[in-house]
């Protein structure tokens, strides 16, 4: 069974582990859609695959290596990098820019937000950059998706103050269940990786397993995040598939009903 990825890094996983194995993996989610279609499947239980944007150019590139695919989707946004923190009102004019051009395959704006592990900017000019792209998808009428490592109250403070009036997904959560309670608190959806089947990730296990099913995406952040036993390994989305079991198991439930509400999910998120 092949299962949503609702954050992957497709072109890195091409680097990593060559043109070969992103092509398996494509060739899989399209025969999971030619299957769905012919089992008369509704849509919105077809398992999705969300390409990531972290540069403001690199969307024409990642479409040219990618294309137009039924089960693909695509975001653009600005990572906290030294480069694009550099000059921030540049960084967010390019990406103005580079949304205008992708149109309708735009379908959420990031991954943005505050990284206070690698501390590439003070964190005022990192809050800069993930302010003005908030405002970019309020404006576009995009969902967000957020990157937020050791940086929780002040995303948490940030996103109350933006009040985003579309859905705001937590990708790679990396915090406990105190928190995951206050990002639930502020309507956003929580997105796990394979980190949470790592010995010493309790407190990421915790959170699993009180966030709704109608808030949980599960994601490999490929080529990282790999979940055990492969931890350390670069990864592919083929590799969700221990994740959704991992998390099946700790919510009590089945890895083909979590396959069907993060399917619904990730469809009415990023359309």
């Amino acid at each position: 069974m092949v299962f949503t990825d609702s954050h992957a890094h497709l072109p890195s996983l091409a680097e990593t582990e060559g043109a070969g194995r992103l092509a398996e993996v494509c060739a899989t989610y399209a025969e999971a859609w030619a299957e769905g279609g012919w089992q008369c499947l509704p849509a919105a239980r077809l398992p999705l695959l969300v390409d990531i944007g972290t540069e403001a150019d690199d969307f024409p590139k990642r479409f040219r290596l990618l294309g137009d695919r039924p089960f693909l989707r695509y975001t653009l946004g600005v990572w906290p990098a030294r480069a694009a923190l550099a000059d921030v009102p540049a960084s967010l004019a390019a990406l103005a820019l580079a949304l205008e051009a992708a149109g309708p395959r735009a379908a959420a704006v990031g991954e943005c937000g505050l990284d206070y592990h690698h501390m590439e900017a003070e964190p005022a000019t990192q809050r800069r950059l993930f302010e003005g792209q908030a405002a970019l998808a309020a404006e576009r009428g995009l969902p967000l998706v957020v990157h937020s490592r050791d940086a929780f109250a002040d995303t948490r403070d940030l996103l109350a103050a933006a009040r985003h009036p579309h859905a705001v997904i937590i990708h790679c959560f990396g915090y406990g269940p105190t928190e995951a309670e206050a990002f639930l608190d502020l309507g956003c959806i929580i997105s796990f990786a394979g980190n949470f089947t790592y010995k010493n990730a309790d407190a990421l296990r915790a959170a699993l397993r009180i966030v709704p099913s109608a808030r949980l995406l599960l994601e490999t952040d490929t080529p990282y995040m790999n979940p055990e036993p492969r931890r350390g390994r670069p990864s592919s989305p083929l590799d969700i598939v221990r994740s959704y079991e991992a998390a099946a198991l700790l919510r009590q439930s089945s890895a083909e009903a979590l396959a069907t509400s993060v399917a619904e999910l990730a469809h009415a998120v990023f359309g």
